[in-house]
C-alpha cells in the first residue's frame, strides 16, 4: 500500500477521501479531516429555510431591474435579498408572503416628486401616474428633463416584469397600458427617475392598485 506526503502537495482544493484540502487567504495549502455537516430540521431552521426560499423566488424576476436601479452597487441584489428576509416577509409559517412595498428597486440622490399618484382602470388596463413637476428642494439634484421609469410586476406571471420609460419629469404625467389579466391584488408598480445622462437615479417609490370597492367604479387611486 502506497503513501502520499500531503505536505509536498500545493494548489489543491476539494476532498480526497476523508481529507478536505483548501487554499487559505494567505495562499497556503491547508488540510482538515472531513466532518459530515449537521443538518437538523428543527422548527426554527425549517421556518428560516422557507423564508429564504420564498424571498429568493419573489425577487429573482426583479434581478435585472435591481441592477439598473442600483447602477453603482454590484452587490445590490444580494443586499436586497438579506433586507427582504428581515423586513419584507409577513405571516406565519407555512403561510408566508412577501410585502413588495418594502422592496426598493432603485436608489440615488436625484429627488423625487413628493406627491406621485397612481390611477388604475381595470376595464381598460390603463395605469396613469401623475406628479408635481416642481423641484421642491433646490439643494438636491434634479431637472425638468429627468427621465421617468415605471416598473410593472404581476406576481401571477413573474417572467414578464416590464420597465416602461415614459417621458420626463416636466411632463407631470405618464401612462402605460397593460394587457392580459388585471388583478390589483397581485399587480405591483414602482416609479423612479433617472438623470438625462443616465448617471444618477432617484429612490424608487412603490405603488399598489387597491381592489375596487364599487363594481361600478373600476378606477382606483393610490397615493404615496
Amino acid at each position: 500500500m502506497g503513501t502520499i506526503d500531503l505536505s509536498k502537495l500545493t494548489g489543491l482544493s476539494g476532498r480526497i477521501g476523508p481529507i478536505v484540502t483548501y487554499i487559505t487567504k494567505g495562499g497556503k495549502q491547508a488540510f482538515r479531516v472531513y466532518v459530515k455537516p449537521n443538518n437538523p430540521r428543527s422548527p426554527k431552521q425549517v421556518e428560516h429555510r422557507a423564508k429564504f426560499a420564498l424571498v429568493n423566488r419573489a425577487l429573482s424576476p426583479l434581478n435585472n431591474v435591481i441592477k439598473r436601479g442600483y447602477r453603482h452597487d454590484k452587490n445590490a441584489y444580494r443586499t436586497l435579498i438579506s433586507k427582504a428576509f428581515r423586513e419584507a416577509v409577513t405571516g406565519d409559517y407555512p403561510h408566508f408572503s412577501v410585502d413588495f412595498s418594502k422592496i426598493q428597486i432603485a436608489v440615488g440622490k436625484l429627488q423625487l416628486p413628493a406627491d406621485i399618484r397612481l390611477r388604475f382602470d381595470r376595464l381598460s388596463g390603463m395605469a396613469t401616474f401623475s406628479w408635481n413637476p416642481h423641484l421642491a428642494w433646490p439643494s438636491q439634484p434634479g431637472s425638468d428633463n429627468d427621465r421617468v421609469h415605471i416598473v410593472y410586476f404581476n406576481t401571477g406571471n413573474p417572467l414578464e416584469v416590464k420597465t416602461f420609460s415614459r417621458g420626463t419629469r416636466a411632463d407631470s404625467e405618464a401612462s402605460v397600458e397593460l394587457s392580459g389579466e388585471r388583478q390589483p391584488d397581485i399587480t405591483h408598480f414602482w416609479i423612479y427617475f433617472t438623470s438625462h445622462d443616465l448617471q444618477d437615479n432617484s429612490n424608487s417609490i412603490y405603488l399598489a392598485c387597491d381592489p375596487p370597492s364599487d363594481a361600478n367604479n373600476p378606477t382606483n387611486v393610490t397615493k404615496t
